[in-house]
């Protein structure tokens, strides 16, 4: 079981990812479109190589981080395996965060930087998170463990989204600069917090290697590195259950991005003076805030019925809501902006 300091820090990576990702979220459409005047034409042009390099990256950053554990014919151990992947993350962590401040500085042809900046955030935010979510796998074995690990991830999360609230007080499309003032900080924080917690991750883990040994595990030698490539992608794009899982990610993911990018405008658009600044600020907050604190909940029922069931009984949740939000009708923004936010 790990102790309550590993649980932190890495549950605290989290912390400087969510802190930087829900601005990134929030503000960065309505940034372009709004502050550097992007045209019509050159933003959708950037939405699709957006797409695009999404939905390539995530299995070739996967097959690439551990490709160097492969095709040797070498042993390994768990630990050398954790601190490869804290390596990855002493880097990438930091890059996410410098990659975070260049959407908020105007620094090329719109449509240009519009394009260079999603693709070098998303990338770098996918070696993070795919660090980030693999440790679970190697730091923890037990169902138990692993659920520990996945609260403080959670409340770590829950603490990060924070910066939400604030980010709608300082937030002024004709007056950029207390946004930008406000952006930097948070660039500094989650840049040193990365850096922070994976090293006293890593100063754990050696100690660890140290006192105990572990046993090794043997790869089989592969030819090369392109019939690696080949029999990776074969065996994941057979596989039924990882069909049914991206299909039904896709579509969570594009209703969980399309709230958060288009939920600023929302509030401005439709409710506009309906509600004061500060209830909109609420409800921002409250759209990244509240599905963490749910998190801390589910956790533990999740180990009571199954991960699968709470999921299944979630979508069947979300889909009736989505029916009396719909009766409700147009006239009921109130009820809109707490289905959008929840």
């Amino acid at each position: 079981m790990p102790d309550t300091a590993v649980c932190f820090a890495y549950g605290s990576q989290a912390l400087f990812m969510t802190t930087i990702h829900n601005i990134f979220l929030l503000y960065h459409v309505e940034t372009f479109l709004s502050v550097y005047k992007i045209d019509k034409t050159s933003f959708w042009a950037g939405e699709i190589v957006f797409l695009l390099w999404n939905s390539l990256n995530d299995p070739f950053f996967a097959w690439l981080s551990d490709s160097s554990f492969l095709g040797k014919g070498a042993t390994t151990s768990v630990t050398q395996v954790v601190l490869h992947r804290l390596r990855m993350l002493t880097w990438s962590g930091p890059m996410l965060s410098v990659s975070f401040l260049l959407l908020w500085f105007s620094w090329l042809y719109p449509g240009v930087q519009f394009v260079v900046c999603l693709c070098l955030y998303d990338g770098f935010l996918t070696v993070v998170d795919l660090q980030h979510s693999s440790l679970l796998a190697d730091l923890a074995v037990s169902v138990r463990a692993r659920a520990r690990l996945n609260f403080y991830t959670s409340a770590c999360s829950a603490v990060g989204a924070l910066s939400v609230f604030l980010s709608y007080i300082v937030w002024n499309k004709d007056r950029f600069v207390s946004f930008q003032v406000f952006c930097a900080g948070l660039t500094v924080f989650s840049f040193v917090g990365f850096i922070v917690s994976t090293r006293h991750l890593g100063k754990h883990y050696r100690a660890c290697a140290v006192r105990s040994k572990e046993p090794r595990t043997d790869f089989k030698e592969e030819k090369s590195s392109l019939l690696q490539m080949k029999k990776y992608l074969h065996q994941v794009a057979t596989h039924r259950n990882f069909v049914l899982f991206t299909i039904m990610n896709l579509l969570q993911v594009f209703h969980c991005h399309f709230n958060s990018n288009f939920f600023p405008l929302f509030l401005e658009s439709l409710l506009g003076g309906a509600v004061s600044p500060l209830t909109a600020s609420l409800l921002l907050g409250l759209s990244f805030v509240a599905p963490h604190i749910n998190n801390l909940y589910f956790l533990t029922l999740c180990q009571k019925y199954g991960t699968y069931r709470i999921i299944q009984f979630l979508f069947v949740v979300k889909l009736l809501l989505s029916f009396v939000v719909f009766l409700m009708g147009p006239s009921h923004m109130w009820l809109i902006g707490i289905f959008i936010a929840r």
